[in-house]
C-alpha cells in the first residue's frame, strides 16, 4: 500500500510541475554503467545529470548528452527528438568514444550561465528512501524540507541534499550528496543511509584515550574484552579450487580498512541478561537447546532468569556460554543499548571486517589450515568434548567462550561454537561490493532481492563445510527461532 502511496504523490506532484512550466510531455533519459553521471543538454541547456526526467515542450528537441573523460576528451551522445503532445519519451543513452572537446568547451555550461540564471524557474526533486529509511529528516542546502519520502520543488543549479535518521542519542545515519539539475527537470534521487556516526552530541564526548587504541581494553566492567584490529588489505572471497567454494563469494577482491574493534569472544549469556534486565527488552520465547543437549521451547527469557540458570548448580559456566536465539534486531538493539551507556560507538562488524578479523592474515580455510582438524573449534564433526555428532539432538551443546585456541589477532570462537550477525544485507555475489570494509546494505527486488543479513562463522551441530573464513549466509532479520545465531561486537575507534 506504501508503494501505492508514493507513486500516486509523485504523479500529483508531477501534474502540478507540468502545469506550472506549461509543458505536456516528458522526455526521460536514461544511462548505464559508466555514463551514469553525464551532463544533460536539451536545446542547449543543461538538464541535469543522467539519469533524469524533463518536461519539454511538443516539436523538435535537440538531445545532447556528454561526459568529460579528461581535460583534452568527453564522450558525446547527440539526437534531434520529435516530441508529440502529452507523451512520455524514453531515450536510453550509449556515450560514444572519446572525442576532443574543444568544440564543447563553449557549449558546456560548467555553470549555470547569468542568463540560465536569472530565467530558471525551478525544478522538481524527488527523494526516496527504503522502508526502514523512512521518515528520515530530508535537508535541501541545510534547509529541513520534511520526511522521507518527499517531493519538494527547488532551483536550477547545484544543490546540496542531506538525508539523516537519528539511531540513538549519539549517533545518526546519513546520507549526503551534491546534486546539479537543470530548469524544468525532475531530479530522483534514492537515498541509502549509511552506517551510524556520531552526531553533535557524541562529538562532545570525551576523546578516546590513547590506551584504547592498541590492545584489549572494557569501556565498562561488565562490557565485553575488546581488542583492537589492525589497519590492512586482504583478498575477500575464496578461490575456485578452495573445498566448499560457493558462488557467492567470488569474485575474490581486495579490501582495504581502517583499524577497528572486535570483541574477543562472542557475547555471553550473562551479558546480555544485563541488557534485558537494564532495558526490559522483548527477548521473546525460541526453540533452544538445554543444558542436557535436548533441543525444547524455552519461555522465561524476559526475566531473571532469562539466561537458563534457574535450578542449576552450575550457574557462571552457562552464564559464559554464548547467547543464541537473537535475531537481527535483537543485536541491533544490544549494541545501542551499550553505545548509549558507554558513550562509544558500539555496532555489527561488516561482512569485510568480519572475514578480514577471521583470517587475521591468513589465506587458508580456516585460521589454523585447511583441514579441520581435531579440537580446533565447536562444530558437529570438529572433534572435541562438546560434539553431539554420534547423537545429532542430544548431546551436543555449545562451549563456553574462549576455550578453543585464538587466531593470531586475539579473537576466539571466530569459526564454530554460534553462528554471527553481520550488518550487511546478503547479496549473491560480490559484483560491486565495496572495497573499503564499509556495510553493504541494499535492499533489492526480483532474482537479486534481499535475502536478510549475513551470518558468518558456522556453528555446533552445523559440519565443518560451514566453517570456513570466507563462508557465507543470509538470515531472516526477523528470525530469532534459531538457536545456533549469536553475536560478535564491534567498535569504531577514533
Amino acid at each position: 500500500m506504501k508503494s501505492v502511496y508514493i507513486s500516486t504523490l509523485l504523479i500529483l506532484a508531477l501534474a502540478a510541475f507540468a502545469d506550472v512550466y506549461a509543458a505536456d510531455s516528458t522526455l526521460s533519459v536514461t544511462c548505464k554503467g559508466d555514463d551514469v553521471g553525464a551532463d544533460v543538454l536539451v536545446n542547449g541547456k543543461f538538464k541535469g545529470e543522467c539519469p533524469v526526467d524533463v518536461l519539454v515542450p511538443e516539436g523538435k528537441l535537440k538531445l545532447k548528452v556528454q561526459k568529460k573523460v579528461d581535460t583534452s576528451n568527453v564522450r558525446i551522445f547527440e539526437q534531434e527528438i520529435r516530441m508529440g503532445d502529452n507523451v512520455l519519451k524514453t531515450i536510453e543513452v550509449l556515450l560514444g568514444a572519446p572525442q576532443s572537446n574543444a568544440e564543447g568547451k563553449h557549449q558546456e555550461p560548467a555553470q549555470l550561465s547569468l542568463e540560465q540564471t536569472e530565467a530558471k524557474k525551478g525544478s522538481l526533486l524527488s527523494v526516496t528512501c527504503k522502508i526502514d529509511d523512512m521518515d528520515a529528516e530530508v535537508f535541501v542546502d541545510d534547509k529541513l524540507k520534511g520526511a522521507c519520502p518527499l517531493d519538494v520543488q527547488v532551483p536550477a543549479g547545484t544543490l546540496k541534499l542531506r538525508v539523516q535518521k537519528k539511531v540513538d542519542a549519539l549517533n545518526d545515519r546519513i546520507f549526503e550528496q551534491e546534486i546539479r539539475v537543470g530548469d524544468g527537470a525532475i531530479k530522483k534521487v534514492e537515498v541509502q543511509l549509511g552506517a551510524a556516526q556520531l552526531n553533535a552530541a557524541g562529538k562532545r564526548h570525551e576523546p578516546e584515550q590513547a590506551e584504547v587504541k592498541k590492545g584489549t581494553f572494557k569501556d565498562c566492567p561488565g562490557c565485553p574484552e575488546m581488542i583492537v584490529i589492525p589497519a590492512g588489505s586482504f583478498d575477500m572471497g575464496s578461490p575456485d579450487n578452495e573445498v566448499g567454494h560457493g558462488v557467492d563469494e567470488a569474485p575474490v577482491h581486495r579490501v582495504t580498512l581502517p583499524s577497528f574493534a572486535l570483541s574477543t569472544t562472542e557475547v555471553t549469556r550473562g551479558q546480555y541478561a544485563a541488557f534485558v534486565g537494564d532495558t526490559k527488552h522483548d527477548a521473546g520465547t525460541c526453540w533452544a537447546v538445554n543444558e542436557s543437549g535436548w533441543v525444547e521451547e524455552r519461555a522465561g527469557r524476559n526475566s531473571g532468569d532469562f539466561v537458563f540458570r534457574k535450578d542449576l548448580a552450575g550457574d557462571s559456566q552457562f552464564d559464559n556460554r554464548p547467547v543464541s536465539c537473537v535475531n537481527w534486531h535483537d543485536a541491533q538493539a544490544y549494541v545501542q543499548w551499550l553505545s548509549k551507556k558507554t558513550g562509544k560507538n558500539y555496532r555489527l562488524p561488516t561482512e569485510a571486517e568480519w572475514e578480514y578479523a577471521a583470517r587475521a592474515g591468513t589465506t587458508t580455510a580456516r585460521y589454523w589450515g585447511n583441514d579441520v582438524g581435531r579440537n580446533n573449534a565447536n562444530c558437529s564433526d570438529c572433534g572435541h568434548k562438546w560434539d553431539g555428532s554420534a547423537t545429532p539432538w542430544e548431546g551436543a551443546s555449545s562451549s563456553p567462550v574462549g576455550s578453543f585456541q585464538p587466531n593470531a589477532f586475539g579473537l576466539y570462537d571466530m569459526l564454530g561454537n554460534v553462528w554471527e550477525w553481520t550488518e550487511d544485507t546478503y547479496h549473491n555475489n560480490y559484483k560491486g561490493a565495496p572495497t573499503n570494509g564499509s556495510a553493504w546494505v541494499q535492499r533489492t527486488s526480483g532474482n537479486d532481492r534481499s535475502v536478510g543479513r549475513v551470518i558468518r562463522g558456522g556453528s555446533w551441530k552445523y559440519s565443518s563445510e560451514f566453517m570456513r573464513a570466507a563462508y557465507r549466509m543470509g538470515n531472516e532479520e526477523i528470525k530469532r527461532y534459531e538457536y545456533k545465531v549469536g553475536i560478535r561486537l564491534a567498535r569504531t575507534l577514533p
